[in-house]
């Protein structure tokens, strides 16, 4: 059923349903603000009209000369004492545990003033029961892991919040030089342990200077803004389809969700994301250098036609202690692809090594 929506306050992210006044909640499965009460059904459009999403230079993010909007959201948020996150659920109940890192030690304070409004968003599209399936899929799939494990794989568990990020645009003009090893054999004589000569090929490399360029196009290179959740799990996560499906920020997306504040500024996410430009800029002309192998590869790079923005991610997040330590499982909310860590079991491990060293054991003694 739709409805027509009457537009609410710009700073709360409260979407009001036009027939029986219930908070609307987006959902991932039809894309559109949904009534649980009266099954109305609103298109995030009806809402408001959605602004353009804009590329900034550089320039506006290193001396902060933009405006300070924030979220639009409600006035406060749930901040971790053990990780740092800060997350706003708006009406959503939560629990007294962190959601990234499952701490116990988190408090109610209010929003941070001043912070850069996102420019565009990715909506939930994997509904937060998918997640949690593929949540107990991956902990069922695991070798030697605690068997009490499998009982934190409930739906419950599982938190959906829209983690934000810097994007970066950018063309990197980078020259190369390395070494360039080509495979040659030589015959070699040698004497076997029956005392016979033999010959034998062996492999030696012929090393020669090489150098190049590389000429690389970035649109919407990520660091993440978030220090609640490990970057070599997020990192795993990608890509995100920003380029083609990042939609214009408006905070009628954060109904029935999570949002958090970004934790890293941006300054701190410009460094970062020349480091991984580099990387990237690394690894293309590690690809270019010729030969059958090479070494000391080394990389002169320069960036041009810089951008940025402030963006939100769709991440459902399932984050659980074990014997003191934070361990955590992420799936992608737009794409449904996974990463998570996970305790290792010692007796199993043990046990295994044990029962193989038996086997090798039998095996040596019948020979």
């Amino acid at each position: 059923m739709s409805a027509t929506a009457t537009p609410t306050k710009d700073d709360s992210k409260r979407a009001d349903c036009p027939g029986c006044g219930a908070t609307l909640i987006f959902s991932a499965k039809l894309q559109k603000l949904t009534c649980d009460y009266c099954g109305a059904e609103v298109d995030v459009k009806q809402i408001g009209e959605l602004p353009t999403i804009v590329e900034k230079a550089l320039e506006t993010l290193l001396v902060r000369q933009t405006a300070g909007e924030g979220l639009g959201t409600s006035e406060s948020v749930i901040h971790c004492q053990q990780c740092g996150a800060s997350v706003n659920f708006g009406d959503k109940k939560v629990s007294g545990e962190c959601c990234f890192c499952g701490s116990k030690l988190v408090v109610e304070r209010k929003r941070q003033e001043g912070l850069i409004r996102p420019e565009g968003l990715l909506p939930f599209k994997v509904p937060k029961e998918e997640a949690a399936q593929a949540f107990k899929h991956w902990v069922g799939s695991l070798w030697f892991r605690p068997n009490d494990l499998k009982r934190r794989a409930a739906v419950e568990d599982i938190d959906g919040v829209y983690v934000p990020f810097w994007t970066f645009d950018a063309t990197a003009d980078t020259r190369w030089q390395a070494e360039s090893g080509y495979y040659y054999y030589e015959s070699e004589t040698y004497t076997d342990s029956e005392g016979k000569k033999q010959t034998r090929q062996v492999q030696k490399t012929r090393w020669e200077s090489s150098s190049g360029t590389h000429l690389g196009t970035y649109d919407d290179l990520l660091i993440c803004a978030s220090k609640g959740l490990p970057s070599h799990l997020v990192v795993t996560l990608e890509p995100f389809p920003t380029v083609k499906e990042l939609v214009p920020y408006q905070a009628s997306f954060l109904s029935g969700w999570g949002a958090e504040e970004y934790a890293v500024e941006p300054k701190e996410a410009w460094n970062l994301g020349q480091e991984r430009f580099e990387r990237e800029e690394y690894s293309a002309c590690d690809r270019l250098v010729p030969g059958d192998t090479h070494r000391n590869l080394r990389i002169s790079m320069r960036l041009s036609d810089v951008t940025w923005k402030h963006c939100l991610l769709p991440i459902h997040v399932a984050a659980y202690r074990y014997k003191d330590k934070s361990y955590r499982f992420l799936v992608n909310g737009n794409t449904g692809k996974v990463s998570g860590d996970a305790p290792y079991s010692f007796w199993k491990i043990f046990f295994t090594v044990v029962t193989v060293l038996i086997i090798i054991a039998i095996f040596l003694s019948h020979r």
